[in-house]
């Protein structure tokens, strides 16, 4: 086969609508899906998605490729879930069909964002993006605004976070202190725009995902995951606390970089022991049900000490360098040879585990 279009609907609007599970291979399952896809919402975009895939299946078949138009649906649920459930419906199709070329079809950038997981099995000749022609007059404008405005996937991005603004800005003009709104509205927007830019949603969104997965099939995992939660909120509490005592004994007014050395000189550890809980979780669950992966999470913990004593020796040579400069280094110094201790015997200890079980195992075959 030359190529295989791939129209992708990352949200399941044909499973979730149109009752049509996915994926859908062929040019007439495809049309049908379409039409029960139409039938059940006539103003979703995905179905021109899928008769873009069939328009340019038709093109390429009458130049006389060897082609295929399939489509795949994500998951309700957007992110780390659909992106998954994507990557195991292409794996089938390929299992089924052998091809090396791919077109990709969709109607915007959420769905395009699946175009490195298609990068990484295929090569990919084209994306083909299908927008619907509007009549570009008042009532067409007004109505594309109103279903914006219903569709829940643009309310948690526009309006939640502008709500919140508009919020914070009332109760910080209510305690009548001044500047106190601009600060507070521009910590709000740069700590969103922080969150968004790290990618610190997607990891949010694996944690939970991990969680609720943790507790229907019983693990450990869900309690050190809780742990782990509550860890991390005493992170927070204490290096605030700790910038604010800070600051009320302070001469002067410190630095950005002086502020972040006493947050995270008192926070670190407990950054550390919400890690390692996560961690010790995965460790018991692992050797409970006798997992490869317990070899891997073995030196994970002495990694974890070993990055914790650094980051405490790094903050602790910038909050002491100024008043005693050969104790900080002393500090420094020692920090980085624990940090490497630790993680060598991390390493060898996961070896040493690790060829004990190669040898029993060899052990019970030659048996």
């Amino acid at each position: 086969m030359d190529m295989l279009i791939v129209c992708i609907d990352k949200d399941d609007d044909i499973g979730v609508k149109g009752g049509v599970q996915s994926p859908v291979i062929g040019r007439a399952a495809c049309l049908e899906a379409a039409t029960k896809l139409g039938a059940a919402d006539p103003e979703d975009s995905d179905i021109n998605t899928i008769f873009g895939g069939i328009q340019v299946y038709d093109e390429l078949k009458s130049e006389g490729f060897d082609v295929e138009v399939v489509c795949i649906a994500g998951h309700r649920e957007l992110g780390l879930k659909s992106d998954r459930a994507i990557a195991q419906q292409l794996d089938d199709i390929l299992l089924k069909m052998q091809v090396e070329k791919a077109v990709l079809v969709s109607d915007g950038a959420e769905d395009e964002s699946v175009l490195p997981i298609l990068q990484s099995r295929m090569k990919v000749e084209s994306v083909r993006r299908v927008v619907v022609k509007q009549a570009q007059n008042l009532e067409s404008t007004y109505y594309i605004i109103k279903e914006l405005a219903s569709d829940p996937k643009v309310a948690r991005i526009i309006f939640i976070p502008t709500g919140v603004t508009f919020l914070v800005y009332a109760i910080t003009t209510l305690t009548g202190i001044q500047n106190a709104a601009p600060v507070a509205i521009a910590t709000l927007i740069g700590s969103y725009m922080l969150y968004k830019g790290l990618g610190l949603d997607d990891l949010l969104q694996t944690f939970t995902y991990n969680l609720r997965k943790s507790f229907q099939e019983a693990k450990l995992t869900f309690v050190t995951y809780l742990i782990s939660l509550i860890l991390i909120t005493m992170a927070f509490i204490s290096g605030a606390l700790e910038v604010f005592n800070q600051l009320n004994i302070a001469n002067g007014q410190p630095g950005y970089l002086m502020l972040a050395a006493w947050f995270f000189n008192a926070a670190i550890w407990w950054f550390v022991a919400s890690m390692l809980a996560i961690v010790i979780g995965w460790i018991i669950d692992a050797y409970t049900e006798e997992s490869e992966t317990l070899y891997r999470y073995l030196a994970t913990p002495f990694f974890l000490v070993a990055m914790g004593t650094l980051v405490w020796g790094g903050t602790d040579y910038i909050i002491r360098m100024q008043d005693a400069t050969s104790v900080a280094l002393q500090h420094l110094g020692i920090a980085i040879l624990v940090a490497v201790i630790v993680s060598y015997v991390g390493v060898q200890l996961s070896n040493y585990v690790r060829k004990i079980a190669q040898f029993r195992t060899v052990e019970v075959i030659d048996f």
